[in-house]
């Protein structure tokens, strides 16, 4: 990107841009998504990390896009947010 300061986590002039980021856990979502059904994961990235809630686990970090056993399908912005990587964690 010429010019600019490359990626930074979606952070922006105006904070820091928040994604949900939602996965297919069944390849018959193919034929639900479009009913508004399926069985879905979904994961909130925020500073270039996703937070995730698993059974047994509670909540975790990962690498955003990426979820062990689920398809990526979209990111739906939630908005921003204006503080640092010290009030996420």
């Amino acid at each position: 990107m010429p010019g600019g300061r490359g990626y930074e986590g979606g952070r922006t002039r105006m904070g820091t841009v928040v994604l949900l980021n939602v996965y297919d856990l069944s390849p018959a979502n193919e034929y639900l998504y479009s009913m508004g059904m399926g069985l879905h994961h979904s994961g909130v990235e925020i500073l270039g990390k996703e937070y995730s809630f698993a059974s047994g686990g509670g909540v975790f970090d990962s690498t955003p896009k990426e979820a062990p056993g689920a398809k990526f399908r979209e990111s739906i912005e939630l908005g921003s947010f204006e503080g640092g990587s010290a009030e996420v964690s």
